[in-house]
């Protein structure tokens, strides 16, 4: 059965979204690729103007840059809400020329979160992107709980980004 998106447990069972059935003690990963129809500089971009996310992700509340290099942000503050639960980050940022990578400093509902996209130009003037997210909860919480906030995660990541850049660059 082919699934758009897949979410693992820490022993590596793959369950589509729609069919999960998911307790999770520890950590939860979620990946989807999607085409976007921009140019990789142009999706970074966006990417990187973090105080802006909440204009095109329904997570993020709020974005604050904390540290800069090379004109990219290094750290930042978020308050990020999903399924009813609200969570201040501090997220330190990797950027390299084909995407970006993050890993949680600082949260008060996960004890470990790294994710990243990565973007190789397509046909056509398209780029493709593969959002990944791994999330490991402070408390053991309810598989429905996971899944609303991954499927909401993974829906900000993908449509909200997309959406985004491709409003930006409409000729």
């Amino acid at each position: 059965m082919w699934c758009p998106m897949s979410v693992l447990t820490q022993v590596g069972r793959p369950v589509c979204s729609g069919v999960m059935r998911l307790t999770v003690t520890d950590m939860a990963t979620v990946s989807a690729e999607f085409d976007v129809d921009a140019t990789p500089g142009e999706i970074l971009d966006v990417i990187a103007d973090l105080p802006d996310y909440p204009q095109w992700s329904s997570v993020h509340r709020r974005a604050t840059v904390e540290s800069t290099a090379n004109g990219r942000p290094a750290r930042a503050t978020m308050l990020v809400a999903a399924a009813g639960l609200t969570d201040q980050q501090t997220i330190d940022y990797t950027w390299s020329a084909d995407g970006v990578a993050w890993r949680l400093v600082t949260s008060g509902q996960q004890k470990r979160q790294t994710g990243s996209y990565s973007i190789r130009r397509g046909r056509g003037g398209t780029s493709h992107v593969r959002y990944d997210l791994t999330i490991d909860p402070l408390v053991p919480m309810p598989g429905i709980i996971v899944r609303q906030v991954m499927k909401k995660a993974v829906k900000a990541a993908t449509d909200g980004l997309k959406r985004r850049v491709e409003s930006l660059h409409e000729d």
